[in-house]
């Protein structure tokens, strides 16, 4: 009897097993469904409005693009701006374009005697990295961002370090604070972040600028919650651009690890608390997120030229 019993009950374990089993085959195979759907079709419209763009005025040429090492040895490229002042604006582009695209914000505030301005291009990006749209790994940015200032550090530029960036790139921004290289920075200036979740995405297009990879977003995060990370150089994301405004500096696409590395952490408001040092932030009149708002970074004068 007692051999009868222990059998049914190897029986019953060999059963639970192969259902257990058998549900983690069909999810994985879900997940790699998921992940092989190709991107949705955008709808190509001037979401932006480009047609209203016009170069502004500024007292000085864009400057030429320099170099700094990082880690893995690849050259990056960023633009500087000189100043009376000792601190440094290290000011990070928003999606798709590069730091050029801040020549005149960062005019006025290195002119204007606030600070030293840094206008990094993030890997990835127009003339930075191997691959337009792609990073090595998630998390590269931080540690490009880390060996940027250090790179500084070492042209002797001693002043206290302000981080900022325009949408994405401010999203970039306050991961930076919430991860290992946050006490580089003594300061924050946040214009309209992106952050995941929150109102300023509008429903996860960004007003239909970003056409999202749902599928194939999911089926990535499955497979990275079992430690399958070999296929995160996937796009997942393209940006509405009309073709008729290209200019061939800006990057379309990006792909899974680029995408989560440019924002803050699933748990932003851990990063957000991370924050810490003062910080001064704009936002568009529609949003509605809470992020210190503790201003004196920059002079009134300069403040009011930048509104």
């Amino acid at each position: 009897m007692r051999a009868r019993a222990d059998g049914q009950v190897v029986k019953v374990l060999f059963i639970i097993a192969a259902c257990i089993g058998g549900l983690l085959i069909v999810g994985l195979v879900t997940a790699f469904v998921l992940v092989a759907s190709p991107s949705p079709l955008a709808n190509p419209k001037d979401v932006f409005d480009f047609t209203s763009l016009r170069e502004a005025p500024s007292d000085i040429d864009v400057p030429s693009l320099r170099r700094f090492p990082a880690r893995d040895g690849e050259e990056l490229a960023y633009r500087f701006y000189p100043s009376t002042a000792d601190r440094i604006l290290i000011f990070i582009h928003g999606s798709s374009y590069h730091g050029a695209g801040y020549h005149v914000l960062a005019a006025a505030i290195s002119l204007g005697g606030a600070a030293k301005v840094v206008l990094p291009n993030l890997r990835g990006h127009y003339q930075s990295g191997r691959h337009r749209g792609d990073v090595e790994y998630i998390g590269q940015l931080e540690d490009d961002l880390d060996d940027l200032i250090k790179f500084l550090r070492a042209e002797h530029l001693t002043g206290p370090i302000t981080l900022g960036g325009h949408s994405s790139g401010a999203g970039l921004a306050i991961r930076f604070a919430g991860g290992r290289h946050g006490d580089a920075v003594s300061s924050y200036l946040l214009l309209t972040p992106i952050i995941p979740q929150a109102p300023t995405v509008r429903g996860g297009t960004a007003g239909g600028w970003a056409n999202l990879n749902l599928r194939r977003l999911f089926g990535l995060l499955a497979l990275n919650a079992i430690g399958i990370h070999g296929f995160n150089g996937l796009p997942v994301i393209d940006f509405n651009k009309p073709a008729k405004f290209w200019d061939g500096t800006e990057t379309l696409s990006y792909s899974y690890r680029l995408n989560v590395s440019y924002h803050p952490r699933y748990r932003y408001q851990n990063d957000i608390r991370a924050l810490g040092a003062p910080t001064l932030s704009w936002w568009e009149p529609t949003t509605r997120q809470t992020i210190p708002r503790r201003c004196g970074l920059f002079s009134r004068p300069t403040l009011r030229a930048l509104r």
